[in-house]
């Protein structure tokens, strides 16, 4: 008897050792399974979002410092090459005030300049056929060939030059051509003229005569600029570098090799330029003060439009041109300025992803378009994140024998 109800025992124990999962026990289950791999995709997904995030900023970080390395390259070379009384037409911006909101409208630079002396004294010049017969033993002093350039890095051919008149008859004329032939036994330069604006106010043309004891220099000429909405007027998308993409820096140059402009795009993602300057404007030997609290910094430099100016100094042009004064401003201001305040802001591409509600005021300005400059911010905050650089380049070849006073 004992032994049978051993048998009832274990046979129920085995019975009960072979039931599944009840329905409640798989949902149960399932849910808690589901919960860990929601909880874990929803941390995959929010670490993924906050590094795209973080990938854009560096990206953007990268575009402006590479956009700032060459604007202070160039900025800091303004003038090589070029004599001291052309100071005046080292540079030339244009100053693109904002009135208050968007479109924005950057500011533009020029840069002249060229690294490789050359100084030709004028003995006639002859504009029908664009001639120019130097004075004797003038090739003499430079060692370049007649050979191609860039083919031959020391050579005249395809060589930029501004042809200027003589100085002491205070003309604000030249031109700018590219070299088609030299000839070392008739002294003499033939060259095709280049549309480029000539530097502030110089203009085209004049009495062929005044060009006699005028100079002959190399010279180049970089543009900066920022192409705000993918429309920049006169560039076509797809042509000579340009590529009808908002946001894009470039800078714009003769390029001797297709006989053209051609625009190179530096950075993308930029959303604003601006450029400041300081110097010895009034031209006392000292740095100018410009806010009178006894201390040169980095909170005198002025936008273009504002530096100081004494207006009759416009009036010492003999034969004024329509808007004379003003382009005379131009270049006696240029002739002034000592060093260039370069801001450039960046906006990331897209918006932040992981970007939710209102930004705290203490970052606001982060995801909105600040003010620099005299170009005013928005109000209204867009979720992109923006990065502001800014440095100040000092243009060397006006700097000597002015930082004896003044500090910087």
């Amino acid at each position: 008897m004992k032994a049978k109800i051993s048998n009832q025992r274990f046979s129920s124990l085995s019975v009960s050792s072979k039931r599944g999962f009840t329905v409640i026990e798989v949902l149960v289950g399932s849910l808690i399974m589901l919960t860990i791999v929601v909880a874990t995709l929803a941390l995959y997904t929010k670490s993924n979002t906050v590094s795209v995030d973080q990938q854009g900023f560096a990206e953007l970080q990268h575009d402006v410092r590479a956009a700032m390395y060459f604007l202070s390259r160039d900025i800091k070379s303004a003038g090589a090459g070029l004599p001291q009384q052309l100071a005046g037409y080292f540079l030339d911006c244009e100053n693109n005030d904002q009135k208050g909101g968007p479109p924005i409208e950057a500011d533009r630079l020029t840069i002249f300049g060229n690294s490789d002396p050359l100084r030709l004294f004028i003995q006639g010049f002859a504009p029908g056929s664009n001639t120019i017969t130097v004075e004797p033993n003038q090739f003499e002093i430079y060692p370049y060939t007649a050979n191609a350039y860039p083919d031959d890095p020391v050579g005249y051919i395809n060589r930029l030059i501004i042809v200027l008149p003589n100085p002491d008859l205070n003309k604000r004329k030249g031109e700018i051509g590219q070299i088609t032939a030299v000839d070392f036994i008739t002294n003499t330069i033939t060259f095709d003229r280049v549309k480029q604006k000539l530097p502030n106010g110089l203009n085209t043309g004049g009495d062929p005569a005044d060009y006699v004891g005028g100079s002959v220099y190399f010279i180049e000429f970089r543009t900066y600029w920022l192409d705000v909405d993918g429309s920049y007027p006169g560039c076509n998308a797809g042509k000579d570098g340009y590529l009808g993409v908002a946001g894009v820096l470039y800078v714009s140059q003769w390029n001797p090799l297709v006989n053209g402009y051609e625009h190179l795009a530096l950075a993308q993602n930029i959303e604003d330029l601006q450029f400041q300057f300081h110097g010895d404007i009034d031209s006392d030997q000292q740095l100018d003060d410009n806010n009178s609290d006894g201390i040169v910094d980095i909170n005198d430099y002025q936008n273009w439009d504002d530096l100081p100016f004494t207006e009759s100094e416009a009036e010492e042009e003999e034969e004024p041109d329509p808007g004379s004064k003003e382009l005379r401003k131009n270049a006696l201001v240029a002739a002034g300025i000592r060093s260039v305040r370069i801001l450039i802001l960046g906006k990331t591409a897209n918006p932040y992803a992981s970007f939710t509600g209102a930004p705290p005021d203490e970052v606001k300005q982060l995801y909105g378009k600040p003010a620099i400059a005299d170009s005013p911010g928005f109000a209204q905050p867009d979720k992109h994140r923006r990065f502001l650089l800014e440095s100040t380049a000092q243009i060397r070849n006006m700097s000597l024998g002015v930082y004896n006073s003044g500090t910087m």
